[in-house]
């Protein structure tokens, strides 16, 4: 149907169903927690009357996506007092199809295009199918039945509204109680499409061994509600649920930036964090809003290091062909930071020094990460300093392998390099290192690592020999 054609429809039923409505109930006290994972739990109060005996109560403004099933209901102001006997989720809301759907027997009127010089005719009579683009009416004075494409439709005109109509996504409850007045209800239920993660930003000072950090919160709400004036709560950790997940759906965003005082408060909570906003905020339908998560911490030691793999079984080190640029630091109280760390991305930038504008220089995901924890960021590759690796010698028997590697560094700055050349070993084997060039360490039971320093505009070689059994 044509835009014209809806809003013909709705304008009526509408202002029919706010007028019905009545007023809602007053005093509404809303609260929510986000996870990770996209799902959150939503607990709202409100101030309800009820009358003696059974009641049908309409819980209005949940969330589209809400699992009805997680619902729990509980009167405040005297638990004894309203007991919820039969509960629907009602979301088959006011739309074109729906609207039809339930005048199937009721009185209709349609204006009809005209063809030809013929101008536009008003058919009344009752609707007796709505089936795909057409419409069947039996007209009302000689009681043929008209089937009238929805294409060749101007208007539809509907008398009444229909009594199970919704505008909003409800709970509709039989309730009971056992006397008559007003009560403070809470509900609390869950719902999918609200979700939230850490964005951090990293800015490096000039000599690149200290950088300034800072975080920030990006809710992403999909819900199909808003929350107004909410108590925002954040869980970090590793939720287990066994609900599959559902794939978001692609709608336009909006980026809220929330700029107010009072930021995030965190404790421990079971065996996650709960970071807790020191102040009441609002997330709208369809919004993406950033919160700042953690003060910036000024002037914290960075470590960077330029890392090459290499290893004999080659699916080891795939895609680390290149020297890999990492940043590693301390989440340490003495340098500002000593917090829990929620996961998320970690974006990495450094000022140009002919203006002083921040460039973009690479980022990196961390997990979740206690305090006192080294965090390690792989930020990207090394242009000007190019490895180069080869099997010089190889001897295979049964049950052992000895090979001879070659690894050349070429560092093209005017500054000298440090290369630490890591060799990662099979998992199922043995290994002693025969000979080298240069020093090793035993970083761990499969990673022997070589610390290569490399003048400016110079070339340096490693050569090592390994021997692996099983």
């Amino acid at each position: 149907m044509k835009t014209s054609q809806i809003l013909s429809v709705f304008a009526g039923v509408v202002m029919m169903i706010t007028g019905a409505a009545g007023q809602p109930d007053q005093g509404r006290e809303v609260a929510i927690t986000i996870y990770n994972d996209d799902f959150g739990v939503v607990k709202e109060q409100r101030q309800m009357t009820f009358e003696e005996g059974l009641n049908r109560k309409q819980f209005t403004d949940v969330a589209e996506r809400i699992d009805p099933t997680s619902v729990n209901f509980m009167c405040v102001s005297d638990p004894n007092a309203v007991s919820i006997l039969e509960q629907n989720f009602e979301y088959d809301l006011v739309n074109t199809d729906s609207l039809l759907k339930r005048y199937i027997d009721l009185p209709v009127s349609l204006m009809v295009k005209g063809s030809g010089a013929s101008g536009s005719s008003l058919l009344k009579g009752t609707l007796t199918a709505a089936i795909g683009g057409d419409l069947i009416v039996q007209d009302t004075q000689t009681g043929q039945l008209h089937i009238v494409s929805r294409n060749s439709v101007e208007r539809i005109q509907l008398d009444e509204k229909p009594e199970d109509l919704l505008t909003r996504p409800t709970l509709i409850w039989l309730a009971h109680a056992v006397q008559a007045g007003e009560q403070l209800c809470q509900v609390t239920y869950t719902t999918e499409g609200i979700g939230w993660k850490a964005d951090y930003s990293a800015v490096l000072n000039d000599a690149e061994d200290a950088l300034d950090f800072s975080g920030w919160v990006t809710i992403n709400n999909q819900s199909g509600a808003a929350y107004q004036d909410a108590t925002i709560k954040l869980i970090a950790g590793d939720v287990r649920r066994i609900t599959p997940q559902r794939p978001q759906p692609r709608v336009r965003r909006d980026m809220v930036m929330a700029a107010e005082a009072a930021g995030f408060e965190d404790k421990p909570f079971m065996e996650y964090h709960l970071y807790t906003l020191g102040r009441k905020s609002t997330i709208q339908n369809r919004q993406i809003k950033q919160i700042e998560l953690i003060e910036p911490a000024r002037g914290v030691p960075v470590e960077k290091k330029l890392v090459f793999a290499t290893s004999i079984n080659q699916w080891l080190v795939r895609d680390r062909d290149k020297v890999r640029v990492t940043l590693e630091f301390d989440n340490e109280d003495q340098h500002g930071l000593g917090i829990p760390l929620p996961k998320g991305r970690v974006r990495v930038f450094k000022a140009d020094p002919a203006d002083g504008t921040l460039e973009f220089v690479g980022e990196d995901a961390i997990d979740h990460t206690a305090r006192r924890e080294r965090l390690s960021l792989y930020i990207g590759d090394a242009f000007d300093v190019v490895p180069e690796q080869k099997i010089t010698d190889q001897q295979r028997g049964d049950r052992f392998v000895t090979f001879t590697r070659s690894v050349e560094i070429r560092n093209r700055k005017e500054v000298p390099e440090t290369v630490y050349v890591d060799e990662v070993m099979p998992q199922h084997v043995n290994w002693t290192i025969d000979r080298s060039s240069l020093p090793y360490e035993k970083l761990d039971a499969f990673t022997c690592r070589f610390k290569v320093d490399v003048p400016a505009d110079s070339t340096e070689t490693l050569t090592f020999t390994v021997t692996q059994t099983w």
